[in-house]
């Protein structure tokens, strides 16, 4: 018996429409890399790692619900240079891929954000306003020797109090402060303290010697200690405040 020619044709030809009219199911493949694991200055960067049968046309970036940016072409990259103090804490990120028929796939990373809202005031030039009675908090990280600068008006006589506490306030804190105050001529030191006698914390009663404007220098003591030193955990955090006698 010979085959069936036109048969096995027909047979072939539908298998071959049916492929052909088939639509693309597989979901794209994706990883989400958000560095650093700790932010205390600058930005983050996010890379994904995205992968698809037929081909990844885009990747969009979001911080939580916030389109951050979308890149169409690998390496798949963005940066979110918007951070501030503000969102301090664990910033969530998603990548989510996408291929041409309109799959997608998302993947998630963490950032721990611990931006210092006096930044930056790490020079004399750059010091930050330090009004009497008003506590104001802040972080020695960012760079490997920071040192945070503020400024305040004083009259000759006036008797203040400098206090910059770490544990007190925040038992998380792993700074131990040292604190100079300088002259109006920005160099000469009127006081300094490394702690208060039986803790960590500084704690600075002076009077003072003449008007001007004074500069407040806050740092750590492994950085004061050691020219060569580095200390900038995010978890550097004190509060400093500026009262009347």
């Amino acid at each position: 018996m010979k085959p069936n020619r036109s048969l096995f044709l027909a047979l072939l030809t539908g298998v071959l429409l049916s492929a052909c009219g088939s639509q693309d199911t597989v979901r794209p493949s994706v990883t989400l890399t958000a560095a650093p694991e700790t932010l205390t200055a600058g930005g983050v960067k996010l890379v994904a790692d995205a992968q698809d049968n037929v081909g990844v046309t885009e990747v969009r970036f979001y911080r939580g619900e916030t389109l951050i940016a979308t890149d169409t072409a690998a390496p798949f990259e963005a940066a979110d240079t918007t951070l501030t103090a503000a969102q301090n804490g664990t910033v969530t990120y998603r990548a989510v891929a996408r291929d041409g028929a309109g799959n997608t796939a998302e993947a998630t990373d963490t950032v721990n954000v611990a931006l210092d809202a006096g930044e930056p005031n790490d020079s004399v030039a750059a010091a930050r306003a330090l009004p009497v009675g008003t506590a104001q908090t802040g972080i020695i990280a960012g760079q490997a020797r920071d040192m945070d600068y503020f400024k305040f008006e004083a009259a000759a006589g006036d008797m203040l109090r400098l206090t910059v506490k770490s544990l007190s306030v925040n038992p998380a804190s792993t700074l131990d402060p040292y604190v100079m105050i300088l002259m109006p001529d920005g160099k000469t030191v009127l006081e300094k303290d490394d702690d208060s006698g039986a803790g960590l914390e500084a704690d600075i009663r002076f009077n003072v010697p003449q008007a001007g404007t004074y500069t407040v220098v806050v740092t750590s003591f492994t950085i004061h200690d050691d020219e060569k030193a580095a200390d900038d955990k995010a978890t550097n955090t004190y509060q400093i405040l500026l009262a009347r006698r």
